[in-house]
Parts: structure tokens; C-alpha cells; sequence
């Protein structure tokens, strides 16, 4: 299995089964402890102001020293009550359980037909810890309040008091929640119907408490205070009271979120809680655990979606993003929107997915990487396994193919710096990736110019698709023609590379030049031989009166020998290799070059005059043959438009490490218009053309291939009295040279 196919089946498998196990944990409830511990903390921080219409009037420890030990005569209740109408409470709720008649009932019932708004409590009546019934106040109480509430809360499995129902009784759901009662009471709506009729205990309207905070959140005054008349009726007009113990020795509390067991809430500071949500409406709605697995199950995909693409740290950095983001949609459902997101399930995904992942993804990279490794020792490009520790075997072997690799990576890039072609290597979105020096060399550009630039402004062929301003990626290797910025005729071949692609350059220049040689010397034989052969055929055919064909014939055989012969040598020079130089007296080049064009320079009545550096030798690797006739070429030119009854002169001198062989005539000299063509092939001057003086136009180009293909170089010099200097300069050797 291909390393990509094996790390798409593992993310598969480790994406199937995070998916399954949040789906599980959501739907089984396996980690409802630690959502109820992450729901409680969410809880302490979104707390909220106390509701200010909301008091509580306590039955403290100060109350008790100085009323004195509970339980206290319904006659005091009696008087707190009318105390809470003088002030101008609104309604009241007396979290006190009243279940027994007593002798002071007459009073308390006529202070709760006085106020006409308070509220008694209902308890369950349990007998050998089952429910058997209702625990109604006293009869002439239950007669005088204006509603009946019940008191009972709901424990979750931790034993914290977090939710109430609304409504409860026995055998019907016939009494609200001592707040939701005291809360009707105070809007003037009527008590609704019995609920939910049934056997046994029955209940309905399910709340979850947004509490405001710990305990002490709400308005508290002392239940002595007010019978005393210590607190101000502004403080209690209004409100809504609720009456009941804080106390710690009355045992009336229960551990809530926030507080726990340490710091138990009183029961009717609960109370004050559901009041403050009902008149808010602010209850908060637990998800159902459908939604609760729909939601861990979205993490599980977009988790492992991102972590498909991360690097190690990038996917450390994603999981916990979504860490965080899991937590923060469950605060911000519970602070803003009132329903708890059940996180633990998402947030075990979390911490699961990351490093489940990274195994398997690092257990199927190092297979890879140990079948590469083994393969590389295989073909004995690694050395054996070493030492117990199979991790530390692994860094050796990795250290080795690492440096393998650099090894190959630097013998690559050295070969591609050396290469006589360009090589230009493009990023898929054409950024360069590497180029060696011939490229820029090619291109006409400085080691450092931007290269990228300089190919967007060529003119590439129409074959090629544009793109970017760069020829595309090809899906075939191609070849075409081009011309660098400066005119420089190249070859280009174009293939893919990976995601980019890779040109190479290569240059035409010799290939034009052999192109326009050829033209030219087609050229050469079908004008400059077929004439002197047409003549020839000419005169055998049809003769003039009185006129002797065959010295004409000969003459005319002759020029176009000469010619031939100036076209041989041109070839062999153009061909010549090192391999057939050998150690050359450039002395004795001048002697065999002037005793070649004795009979010429006799005949044009020159004299040659020689200044070769005295009696040391001048010694050069090269072709004895054609460096004679190179500087034979110059004397000929020399005598031929240099004008007879003149002098050639001929020096031989060191600069440097080259040797200067000079041939100077004293004849009118070149036009500067016309020395720009000396050493072209076939270039003729207009004068000499004119004045009928033989020659091919090869002699001067044949000195130059000479002087190239021997390391030099020919140069004309045109000094100011007159004439022409031309020097043939060639680099120096020594006898001890092979």
C-alpha cells in the first residue's frame, strides 16, 4: 500500500472511531459527572445581579439569640406578617412548615387573611422512607393562605440540589413551587387546574436554576430586625418576601453549584432563585442527547478534517481551538441563549483525537520510512543496524540517508552548474526554484537578476500556451525556438517537472553561423565557381576570331582553383583539433610564409621586411601548416593592396604571455566605413572589386578561425600615416610543455 493510501485508511478508521465513541458517550450519558462539573463552573461564571424586588427575611442566628430557641409561637409569625403588610409588601412566602395545629393558629390566620397574599409550604409525607401522601399546613391555616406552594428540590446523581418541578402533589400535580406561587400571587393570575393526574407522587414543568450566584446573592434582612421594626418599610415595599431559616443549626440547606458541600445554599434562598428565573424567564434547558451527539459528533469530523492537513504543530494548535471553541459555545448557550450544551463528550473527542491521530499517522510514516531504509541498505547505500535501542538505530540509519541525500542533493546541483545548457526549474505557480549560471549567461542577464521578470518579458512562440506570461506546464516534453532579450538565438526544451515544470537553453548561435556558412558557401560555389566553369564551357563551344582559348582557359582554371583551394583550407582550419598540434617556431612560420609569397611579391616588385626578435625562439602549440598560411594570407593581402615598389613589414614580438606576429603594408589603407567587415565570410572591398584585383573573400576569415581555434585572436590596426597593421596574436608555450 502507497504511504498516501495508508495514511487516508488510517485517518479514516481513527475519524470512524472518535465518531462512534462521541456518539456513545452523548447518548449513554457516560460522562454526566464531568458535565455537571463543567456545567456548574460555566454557572459560576455567568452569574447575574440578584433580582433587587426579591427579599429574604431570615431566620438567623442573631434572630435566635434574641427571640430565643425555635421553634417560636405562631403568634410571633403572626406579627411578622402583619409587620411585612404595614410595609407594603407585595406578597409573601412562609418557608416554614406549619403541618400541626396549634393554639395560636387563630392568630396567624387572621394576620394571612389581613395580608391576602402569602404563601404556606406543602412537604411529602413519607412514612419508612416512602411517599404516602401530602404534608398539608395546620386546617385553619391552610383555610386562611392565599396559596399553597410546594418546597420540594431535585437532587442530581452527585447529591447537588440544581433543578425544581413547578408543579407536584399526590396523585395530581395540584400545588406550584413556593415560588411560582408566590409569583402568581403577585401578577393577580389565578391558580391553573391540577396536572398530570395519576397514582402516586406527581409532578410536571421540569427547571433547571439559573442561580444568580452563592450564597448571600439576594437582599437579606433579620427576622428580629423586622419585628422589632429595625428595618425601613422602603425596603420592603414592593417586594417580594420570602420568610424561612439561614440559620446553620436549622439544617435548612442544601449544597447547590458553586457552593457544594463546604457552603450549603438555605432552602430559601433556592426558593428566591426559582422567583428571580420565573419572573426572568431565564430557566436553563439541558440539550437532549441527540443534540448533544449531533453537536460532539461535528467536532469529531471538523477536528479530524483539520487535522488531515496540519503539520504537528499547526494540528496541536487546531485541537486546541477546538478545545476552547467547544467550551466556549456551552458558556455562551448558558449565559446568553439559557440551554446547557453538554461538552464532555466534544471535549473528550478533543483530547483523544490529537494524539490518537499523531500514532497513527507517525506509526504509518515510521513503516515507510523503515521499508525506504531498508531498501537503501539493500542496495548497501547504508550501513547495517547498529546498538539495542531500535529508536537510536533508527537515527543512525536516518542520519545516514540524510547525509546520502545532502551528498546527492550537492553532486546534482554542482552538475547542473557545470552544465554548457541552461537550466531553469518553475514552482507550479511560476516562482523559480533553481537556475544555474548558464541560464543567465544564455539570457543575457547578471548572476542575481530576477530572472522570473526576464522570461515574462520574452517573446515566446506561438506554439506554446501562454501562461502568466510564461509558457504552460506541458503535459508532453516539447521543443521550440526563441531569441534572448539581446537577439541571442536559442533552443528551448520544456517538460514537467512534479507540480512546475523545467526549461533548458540551449544556444544557436554556432548552429546559425554554420547555417549562414553553409548559405554562403552554396552561395560561394553557385555564383563564384559556376562562372569561371560557364566561361570555360563558353570558349570551348564557341570561340572569338582569332583568339587563343587555352591560356584564357587556364587562367580562368586557375582563379577557380584558387578559389577551391581557399575553401579547403577555410574547412580545415574550421575543423582542426589540439590533438594535432604540436610544438611550433613562429620564426619559422614567417620564413615559410614569406618564401610561399616570394613569387608574388617579386613579381609586384615588394620587398619584405622582417623584425622576428633576434635568434630566441617563439614557440606556440599549434598547426605548422595553417599558422603558415594564415600569416601567408596576410602577406598576400599586404602586397596586393598594399601597391608595388613597396615595403610589407613583418614583426614578431612577447607581450605577456602571448606572442604579437604584426604584417604591416604602407598601401591607402581601409575606409572606416568599410572595416567593419574584414573578417567576413565572402566580404570583398568595393575598391578592390573595382580595380579587378583577385580574391574570394575567404583569407581574412580563414586568419581569424586560425587564430580562434589556436587561443587567439586577429586584430586590424589603420595607423595615422597610412597603410594597415594587422596582428596575429598567439599564446606563448615553453619547450618543457608536452
Amino acid at each position: 500500500m502507497q504511504p498516501a493510501q495508508r495514511i487516508r485508511l488510517e485517518w479514516a478508521l481513527v475519524s470512524g472511531v472518535l465518531a462512534l465513541l462521541a456518539l456513545a458517550c452523548a447518548l449513554q450519558g457516560w460522562l454526566w459527572r464531568f458535565d455537571l462539573q463543567l456545567h456548574d463552573i460555566a454557572l459560576s461564571r455567568a452569574e447575574h445581579p440578584a433580582d433587587q424586588q426579591i427579599v429574604i427575611v431570615a431566620i438567623d442566628d442573631a434572630s435566635l439569640a434574641e427571640l430565643g430557641r425555635w421553634p417560636w409561637p405562631r403568634s410571633l409569625h403572626a406579627t411578622l406578617v402583619d409587620r411585612l403588610s404595614a410595609a407594603g409588601a407585595t406578597a409573601v412566602a412562609l418557608d416554614i412548615i406549619f403541618s400541626e395545629a396549634a393554639a395560636e393558629d387563630v392568630q396567624l390566620a387572621a394576620a394571612l387573611r389581613r395580608h391576602a397574599r402569602v404563601v404556606l409550604p406543602v412537604l411529602q409525607l413519607e412514612q419508612d422512607e416512602l411517599i404516602v401522601g401530602e404534608n398539608l399546613p395546620a386546617p385553619a391555616l391552610r383555610a386562611a393562605a392565599a396559596a399553597l406552594g410546594h418546597i420540594q428540590m431535585e437532587f442530581d446523581p452527585d447529591g447537588l440540589a440544581r433543578s425544581v418541578y413547578l408543579q407536584e402533589g399526590w396523585q395530581r400535580a395540584a400545588h406550584p413551587q413556593l415560588a411560582l406561587a408566590l409569583d402568581r400571587l403577585a401578577r393577580g393570575e389565578a391558580q391553573p387546574a391540577p396536572l398530570n393526574p395519576g397514582p402516586g407522587w406527581r409532578r410536571s414543568g421540569w427547571l433547571r436554576i439559573p442561580f444568580a450566584g452563592p450564597p448571600g446573592s439576594f437582599a437579606r434582612v433579620s427576622y428580629a430586625d423586622v419585628i422589632a421594626g429595625r428595618v425601613p418599610a422602603e425596603r420592603l415595599r414592593d417586594k417580594l418576601v420570602l420568610v424561612g431559616a439561614t440559620a446553620p443549626g436549622l439544617t435548612d440547606s442544601v449544597p447547590v453549584p458553586g457552593s457544594g458541600f463546604s457552603r450549603p445554599m438555605p432552602g430559601v434562598e433556592v426558593h428566591a432563585n426559582v422567583l428571580a428565573a420565573l419572573r426572568a424567564g431565564s430557566g436553563i434547558a439541558l440539550m437532549p442527547p441527540w443534540l448533544n451527539a449531533a453537536f460532539a459528533l461535528c467536532v469529531s469530523l471538523g477536528l479530524m478534517l483539520g487535522l488531515r492537513r496540519s503539520s504537528a504543530r499547526s494540528g496541536l494548535l487546531w485541537t486546541l481551538a477546538m478545545l476552547l471553541g467547544v467550551l466556549l459555545a456551552s458558556w455562551l448557550g448558558l449565559r446568553h441563549l439559557g440551554f446547557w450544551l453538554a461538552p464532555g463528550a466534544a471535549l473528550l473527542i478533543c483530547l483523544l483525537a490529537y494524539p490518537l491521530w499523531s500514532w497513527r499517522r507517525l506509526e504509518a510514516t515510521q513503516r515507510y520510512m523503515d521499508g525506504e531504509l531498508q531498501a537503501l541498505q539493500r542496495d548497501s547505500l547504508l550501513p547495517p543496524e547498529s546498538g539495542p535501542d531500535p529508536f537510536q538505530q533508527r537515527l543512525t540509519l536516518l542520519r545516514s540517508a540524510a547525509a546520502l541525500g545532502r551528498e546527492a542533493h550537492a553532486l546534482v546541483e554542482a552538475v547542473i552548474a557545470h552544465l554548457p545548457v541552461g537550466v531553469i526549474a518553475l514552482h507550479g505557480d511560476g516562482s523559480l526554484r533553481l537556475a544555474n549560471p548558464a541560464a543567465y549567461s544564455l539570457l543575457d542577464l547578471p548572476a542575481g537578476a530576477d530572472l522570473t521578470m526576464a522570461l515574462r518579458q520574452l517573446r515566446w512562440p506561438a506554439s506554446l500556451q501562454p501562461q502568466a506570461g510564461l509558457p504552460a506546464r506541458p503535459a508532453e516534453p516539447l521543443e521550440a525556438e526563441l531569441q534572448s532579450g539581446a537577439g541571442r538565438p536559442l533552443l528551448l526544451r520544456l517538460a514537467a517537472l512534479g507540480e512546475g515544470w523545467v526549461l533548458g537553453l540551449a544556444d544557436l548561435s554556432h548552429v546559425e553561423e554554420a547555417r549562414q556558412a553553409r548559405e554562403d558557401t552554396l552561395r560561394f560555389v553557385t555564383h563564384d565557381l559556376r562562372a569561371p566553369l560557364a566561361s570555360i564551357l563558353s570558349l570551348i563551344d564557341t570561340p572569338p576570331d582569332n583568339f587563343e582559348p587555352l591560356p584564357a582557359i587556364r587562367g580562368i582554371s586557375e582563379r577557380a582553383l584558387n578559389l577551391i583551394d581557399e575553401l579547403f583550407r577555410l574547412s580545415r582550419a574550421e575543423a582542426v583539433s589540439e590533438g594535432s598540434f604540436e610544438l611550433t617556431d613562429l620564426q619559422t612560420v614567417i620564413v615559410d610564409a614569406c618564401e610561399l609569397c616570394w613569387s608574388q611579391a617579386r613579381a609586384a616588385r615588394v620587398t619584405f621586411q622582417v623584425d622576428a626578435g633576434g635568434d630566441a625562439e617563439a614557440l606556440v602549440r599549434g598547426h605548422h601548416e595553417l599558422l603558415y598560411r594564415a600569416v601567408a594570407n596576410l602577406l598576400s593581402n599586404a602586397i596586393k593592396y598594399g601597391g608595388p615598389e613597396r615595403t610589407v613589414e613583418i614583426s614578431l614580438r612577447a607581450e605577456g604571455a602571448h606572442w604579437l606576429l604584426a604584417v604591416r603594408d604602407h598601401g591607402p589603407g581601409i575606409p572606416e566605413a568599410q572595416r567593419g567587415r574584414l573578417f567576413e565570410r565572402f566580404a570583398r572591398l568595393p575598391d578592390a572589386v573595382r580595380r579587378g584585383l583577385p580574391g574570394s573573400g575567404l583569407g581574412l576569415l580563414m586568419v581569424r578561425t586560425v587564430a580562434t581555434r589556436h587561443g587567439g585572436r586577429v586584430s586590424a590596426e589603420f595607423p595615422a600615416d597610412g597603410g594597415c597593421r594587422f596582428i596575429l596574436e598567439l599564446p606563448q608555450t615553453h619547450q618543457d610543455l608536452p
